[in-house]
């Protein structure tokens, strides 16, 4: 593996998203949420027949992405106990991942992975309005 392998083509030999996302999904037909990152490039959820794609949050002074995916992961389970996994839509996805998006790029603004954990409120604060 690569040092520009991710993960999603280290599990599926794709490095197409959408294709590789449909590797996974018929694999295990069973998952209904399933998200793709791509760092800066944002990520994607797919949800039933659903396929939303949300931008990253870039603007600048990353200092390191320790912590940056397992931040993301984090606030997409926060999201899912919160408002549930039945019935979500595009919006809902869409605001699902534009949060987990800019926690884990506020997450590479600071060195170490603990230490660098946003709190809801900055988070919130550079969600665009």
């Amino acid at each position: 593996m690569t040092n520009d392998t991710n993960e999603i083509e280290f599990m599926t030999g794709e490095t197409d998203f959408d294709k590789a996302a449909a590797i996974l999904r018929e694999r295990w037909p069973n998952i209904r949420l399933l998200n793709v990152t791509a760092g800066t490039d944002g990520s994607r959820a797919y949800y039933g027949p659903l396929r939303v794609v949300e931008p990253g949050c870039s603007r600048g002074g990353v200092i390191e992405t320790t912590g940056a995916g397992d931040t993301f992961c984090a606030c997409v389970l926060n999201y899912v106990l919160e408002h549930g996994l039945d019935g979500l839509g595009e919006a809902e996805l869409h605001e699902m991942l534009r949060f987990a998006n800019t926690a884990a790029y506020l997450v590479t603004t600071k060195r170490g992975a603990i230490r660098s954990m946003p709190e809801r409120a900055a988070v919130e604060a550079l969600l665009p309005a």
